[in-house]
């Protein structure tokens, strides 16, 4: 595995870089380029493209075009048409390290990003395609860094002769657009125009870029899990394991024993069945089915919205009985999640309505800086200009850190918790578990009231800009 990794290292540098050291070839005098410094713009030259590697036909449909001409305006720094590979949200050459200040340096990276995203783009399709299609007689061989164990000797003089004969034998075309203009693929650019030849030119420029940063990503993933990354997901899904720890407990994401639907392709996840989801099949008196896709013979509605099937996962949580998910919210995420964010955000805005109100209303802490907020609308400005937000969002920062290791203790079940208890105020509430039950569905709806209520007094004061009741 270690030398897996090694090497998928040393060819995701390489094969990344755009500055390692390739020989220069000859150049245009009457082709023009990004430049360090200021000069005359160069005359355009003849409208062709230059081709990919010596036997790549394929490929070239997509890199087309080498190097470009640039019109260089007199004043450097400024996005210009014919400025080939620039593009937004950049508006000039990118260079923060300063390594082309010459003409001739300049002029030898483009050169070697060109060639690397050229090379790149190849080496990603390599790695894609055994997936779908092997060449006869090939069907053993490894694909990705597993070639480097299964192509016998006599490939290896194969592919390095190929490589070699292209680097020696084939020139740039004369009178072309410059050292990456090898004439292959410039039928392609007959009768277009200098702007589309631009165009085309950089998205030759910008495909490469990314490839190059492609490759590095799949020969990294390839090192470090033992297998090419298509394979990897085929056999593991689309996250990956790391991953499917909190992917493969959300409802829509699984399948019921027995379902004909394997809902595990929907979110690319094996087939495997979610705490959740396993809350649900124990409801349903129909037996095990998938239930955002067979449903049973007396469907059961919702109470709070009659014309929509009842969520069967929220069957033993607090407001059961209102069937209230228009919006399949729970069929995608755990029941558990969920109420987490419902309360946590409920009681945040109860408090907030009633602080909203309060201010308004005058109530004010002791000091001069809480003294001088005329209302709650401008209270976090002023509170911001005091500079008591910091070490506020400091400590809600550090409450929140707790809320989330609780969270997830008892979604693991490995603390007795239920969702969005702090453990804060619990010996208030009523012995009898009915009452119990009562007050934490007022609890719930208090804080649905005021999710909308302090969402409307934000709107009315920013709108009117009076204080409430805004009358």
């Amino acid at each position: 595995m270690a030398a897996r990794v090694a090497s998928a290292t040393a060819l995701a540098l390489s094969a990344g870089s755009c500055m390692a050291f390739v020989a220069p070839t000859v150049q245009d005098s009457s082709v023009g380029h990004l430049r360090a410094g200021h000069g005359a713009s160069a005359p355009s030259a003849p409208r062709s493209a230059s081709g990919a590697l010596s036997g790549i036909a394929g490929i070239t449909a997509v890199a087309t075009v080498g190097l470009a001409v640039s019109s260089r305006s007199a004043k450097a720094g400024t996005a210009r048409r014919g400025t080939v590979g620039v593009c937004l949200p950049l508006t000039d050459k990118f260079d923060p390290l300063n390594l082309s200040s010459t003409d001739a340096k300049l002029d030898r990276y483009t050169q070697v990003e060109i060639k690397h995203g050229r090379v790149a783009m190849i080496a990603t399709m390599g790695y894609i395609m055994p997936e779908l299609f092997r060449f006869p007689g090939c069907e053993s061989f490894q694909h990705g860094l597993g070639a480097f164990e299964s192509i016998p000797v006599e490939g290896w003089v194969q592919l390095v002769a190929l490589v070699g004969a292209h680097e020696v034998l084939v020139k740039p075309r004369e009178g072309g657009l410059g050292p990456s203009d090898f004439g292959l693929g410039t039928e392609l650019l007959d009768g277009i125009d200098d702007e589309e030849l631009e165009r085309k030119q950089t998205s030759e420029r910008n495909n490469g870029r990314l490839a190059m940063i492609a490759i590095m990503g799949l020969m990294v993933q390839d090192g470090m899990f033992g297998e090419p990354p298509l394979t990897y997901m085929s056999k593991n899904g689309w996250w990956g394991e790391p991953v499917q720890f909190f992917v493969q407990h959300i409802n829509n994401c699984q399948s019921f024993d027995g379902s004909p639907i394997q809902n595990g392709s929907i979110c690319a996840l094996p087939s495997r069945i979610g705490r959740t989801q396993l809350r649900a099949v124990q409801q349903l008196s129909e037996g095990p089915y998938v239930e955002t896709e067979t449903y049973p013979k007396e469907m059961e509605m919702s109470a709070a919205v009659p014309f929509l099937r009842y969520p069967q996962v929220l069957k033993g949580w607090v407001g059961e009985e209102k069937g209230f998910d228009p919006l399949g919210v729970t069929d995608a995420l755990p029941v558990y999640w969920v109420r987490e964010a419902e309360l946590k955000h409920g009681r945040i805005c109860m408090l907030a309505t009633v602080g909203w109100i309060a201010t308004d209303m005058g109530f004010r802490f002791p000091g001069d800086k809480f003294q001088s907020v005329s209302n709650a609308f401008e209270a976090h400005d002023k509170m911001v200009e005091a500079g008591y937000m910091l070490p506020f969002l400091g400590a809600i920062g550090t409450f929140e850190l707790y809320s989330l290791w609780l969270l997830f203790k008892g979604w693991e079940q490995e603390v007795n918790r239920d969702a969005g208890d702090f453990f804060l105020g619990k010996q208030f509430l009523p012995k009898e578990p009915e009452k119990e039950k009562d007050m934490r569905l007022k609890e719930l709806e208090n804080g649905r009231l005021a999710m909308f209520a302090f969402s409307g007094i934000v709107t009315q004061a920013a709108i009117t800009g009076k204080t409430w009741p805004f009358m």
